[in-house]
Parts: C-alpha cells; structure tokens; sequence
C-alpha cells in the first residue's frame, strides 16, 4: 500500500496567502541593486581601459621595434657599401676631429695612449646641436664595375724625335680617349670608359680614381705615424670625356683631393696622374669605379613637430629623399670604436 507522509500543516490566513503578498521591491533594494551593479561596471570599465592601456602599449612597442629593425637593416646595407668614405671625406665629429680618419697600419693601443678619446669618433645629430646632415661616400663597383689601368693609357705619345738626344713628348687624351684597350665588344677604340660603364658614364655622374698605396707626408726627414696615411685619390664628375674636380659647394661635404705626400690640391686628372706615387718602386697602377653621395637627414616635421632620420642621394647637383628611415627620434649617432677599423655603427635614441 502506498504510503503518504503528510509534513506540517496548518490553516493558511488570508494575510499569508503568497499570491496576495506581492507587494514589489522597495526603493531601499532597489538602490542597493543598482549600487552593485554600479560596483561591478565600474570594475569592468576599469578593467577595460587598463587593457586598453596595456594593448596600446604592447602595439606602440611592437610598431617601434619594427620601425627599429628596419632602420637597422637599412643601415646596414648603407653603411656597408660606404668603405670608399675613410680618408677621403673630411667631416668634424663632436670632437672636432675627422669622423672618417682611418689608421690601418697603427695598433689600438698606440692610438689610444696618444690622446684621450683620439681612438674613437661620434657624430650626433639632435634638435639641439647644428649637426643635421652625415655624409658618406658609396661605391657602386657592385652594380657597374670598375676599371684598373696602366694612367700611361690616358696619354697620347708623339713618334720618336729624330734626334735621339732630344726628348719625346706625350699629351693628355683625357680619360674617355684612352687608346690601346680593347674587351669582349671588339678592338680597341677611343671611349674606353663609355665602353666600360655604359650609359653610368654620363654628365654629372661622380667616378673615383685612386692608387691604392697608403702614404704619408715627410717632414723634415721625419713621418709621424699620428698622421693619417692616405690613397692618392681624386673625386671628379663626368664632364663630356674627363673628370673635373668635385666642388664642395656642389658636394656640401670636404673630400681631399689633394697629394698625400705634399697635401697639394690637384687641379685635374692629368695633375693626379703625373703625380701618382710609385707602388713599391714599380710603375703605378690606377683603379676607377662610380661612386655616388649620399646623407642622412635629421629634420623635423612640420605637421607633427616631430624629429625624422631621412636617407637622401645625389642626383645631377642635388641631394634628393629617398626614403624616411625612423620617426619620433630624439638622438642620432653614428660611432666608431675603433679608428683602426673602417667600421661605422649608428645608434638611436627615442
């Protein structure tokens, strides 16, 4: 038989009655409730601008360190390609002294011990110095070829004199009509150089020639190894068949042009070449390659006020930008550690 427990009981009141006793919520709760509910979104708005604090961040940081390994693979690929720079080009450091000073054949130590700081070189660009542009000078030997000749090549040589006692005459044929060389497109012929570097030998185009023999003048009978050694070397621009020198006012930057031993400036080619040291007391020997000048830019924009590092080149008598490298920066610097070293690194502060 099925059992039915029966629990308490009693007579329900008209007053008890739960459907009769709906009397709402009363301020007093409803307060209270919308008090929590307050205390919970104010937790959560909290909790979302900390978030959205901490993402913008975590995107600013990413943003900046993209922008940073871009500059750094720039920079590299730059700075690599501007070897031709040492102990050519003449750019003060904060110091006063040459940035591109380079001493192959001097150790470190000596360097170091000769004078405080003398041992290394740093070039800052900054809103509050007057530094805003750093030069280089960029071989491009990679792309067009160079070209190493017997200078003997750039000169016309008259016939023998009758008289043997009298002495034969040779006259300078300039660069671009330099007889006796012939290559893969057929005989020898004048326009040896358009031959070589094609339509890169054109008006307004920069070449380098150098002799690559380190020197240093003489003294008094004496050569002081403090003093930078250099190539006998000439910056010119293309000018119809020659060379004509580079113009400081065109280059904005000091290139010596100039006799490593005397520090004679050279007016010409025909100047450089008959003054080309002997290469271990044989015939010298002359290397030319293109080359181009370039800079870095430090600037600041005018919309948003902020300070840029700009990359720019040369182009017929104008620097011209290529492409802006890094924004927002404060503090640029190219160092060197080591004058001992051809070796150029940039540091950036933001």
């Amino acid at each position: 038989m099925e059992k039915v427990h029966l629990l308490h009981h009693r007579e329900i009141k008209k007053s008890h009655n739960p459907l009769r006793n709906r009397r709402g919520v009363t301020v007093t709760e409803l307060m209270v409730v919308l008090g929590m509910v307050g205390i919970v979104a104010l937790g959560n708005a909290s909790f979302i601008f900390d978030f959205t604090k901490q993402l913008k961040k975590i995107n600013s940081s990413a943003e900046g360190e993209s922008e940073l390994s871009n500059l750094s693979i720039a920079s590299v690929n730059i700075l690599k390609k501007s070897s031709v720079s040492f102990n050519k080009l003449a750019l003060l450091d904060d110091n006063k002294r040459n940035f591109f000073d380079y001493y192959p054949d001097v150790p470190f130590a000596t360097l170091q011990s000769y004078q405080k700081g003398f041992e290394s070189r740093t070039f800052t660009m900054s809103a509050s110095n007057q530094n805003r542009f750093f030069y280089l000078l960029q071989s491009e030997e990679s792309e067009y070829d160079s070209l190493v000749f017997d200078p003997m090549f750039a000169y016309a040589v008259s016939a023998a004199p009758a008289n043997q006692m009298a002495n034969g005459t040779i006259s300078y044929a300039g660069l671009n009509s330099i007889p006796n060389l012939s290559g893969t497109s057929g005989p020898a012929k004048n326009g040896t150089m358009s031959q070589v570097f094609q339509s890169r030998w054109a008006n307004g185009n920069y070449f380098l020639l150098s002799c690559p023999t380190y020197l240093r003048p003489v003294v008094n009978n004496v050569v002081n190894v403090m003093t930078v050694p250099r190539f006998a070397s000439y910056l010119g621009k293309v000018s119809n068949s020659d060379l004509i020198p580079a113009a400081a006012m065109e280059t904005k930057v000091g290139f010596m042009n100039s006799n490593p031993m005397t520090n004679a400036d050279y007016t010409g080619v025909d100047n450089f070449l008959r003054n080309l040291p002997s290469v271990g007391g044989a015939a010298p020997f002359v290397k030319i390659e293109p080359v181009k000048l370039v800079r870095f830019e430090f600037r600041q924009n005018a919309a948003t006020k902020k300070y840029e590092l700009w990359y720019q080149e040369m182009i017929q008598g104008t620097y011209k930008d290529k492409n802006m490298l890094i924004s927002d920066v404060n503090t640029v610097t190219f160092v060197r550690k080591a004058i001992s070293l051809p070796l150029i690194s940039m540091e950036v502060l933001r």
